[in-house]
């Protein structure tokens, strides 16, 4: 059992009998957008394994926004170079996109992050990254009980998601080593920020449905809601 306190109430959860990885995204690689997968009798060579790019996928958890959110992430990286996959199992990195709204979505976002992690044990993935609310109300906590993370990032730096990814990947991050090297694994920032554009992002959603995002978080205190003080 691994648990994280934070005073009332406790984020904790048992990962005894964690679910699979809840959502999958659609594969969008540089052949474009649902590209069909490579055939098992097409084996690439060492060539085209060491000059691949990198694939990430993304576990996405709570709300619409949030939901908005993972799809800009997405398309960023995308546009840095990366393949989006939906197996991770194939994944290089996988992006668990939380949600702390209730303790059903804390257990849940914390499942998904123990079962990322087991898959970066197994050596099927590399780095994993925690975003979303959990990471935002959270982030010295997770940074601390939950090492399998590799970063723990909030809103305000999800821009910069793709030049840490990269760091981490050993892909020519774009800062040197030394100053990469001793950054921290918590990039969380303010909880208000700036609406980023959306209109370029790799969707989550059904292809004849999106997401128009309207508003960004709450500020009515209601005393049965922690949402204002993180979002």
């Amino acid at each position: 059992m691994r648990c994280l306190h934070t005073g009332p109430p406790a984020l904790s959860a048992s990962f005894g009998c964690c679910r699979p990885l809840l959502v999958k995204t659609r594969r969008h690689d540089r052949r474009g957008c649902d590209a069909t997968p490579r055939m098992a009798s097409q084996t690439p060579n060492s060539a085209d394994v060491a000059h691949a790019p990198k694939k990430v996928s993304m576990v996405s958890l709570g709300c619409p926004k949030n939901t908005v959110d993972g799809e800009v992430m997405l398309g960023d990286l995308f546009r840095s170079g990366f393949d989006i996959v939906d197996d991770h199992e194939d994944a290089d990195a996988i992006v668990v996109n939380t949600c702390s709204f209730v303790e059903e979505a804390k257990t849940e976002s914390l499942e998904a992050i123990m079962q990322a992690a087991q898959l970066k044990a197994d050596g099927k993935a590399q780095r994993v990254i925690v975003t979303g609310c959990l990471a935002q109300r959270y982030s010295q906590d997770l940074a601390e009980q939950l090492p399998e993370a590799d970063m723990v990032m909030g809103f305000q730096n999800y821009s910069s998601l793709p030049r840490h990814l990269r760091g981490m990947l050993g892909l020519s991050p774009e800062l040197d080593s030394a100053t990469y090297s001793a950054a921290s694994r918590t990039q969380v920032g303010e909880a208000t920020v700036s609406f980023r554009p959306e209109y370029d992002r790799h969707r989550l959603t059904p292809q004849h449905t999106a997401y128009l995002r309207v508003a960004e978080g709450c500020n009515h205190a209601c005393t049965f809601c922690a949402i204002p003080g993180f979002r």
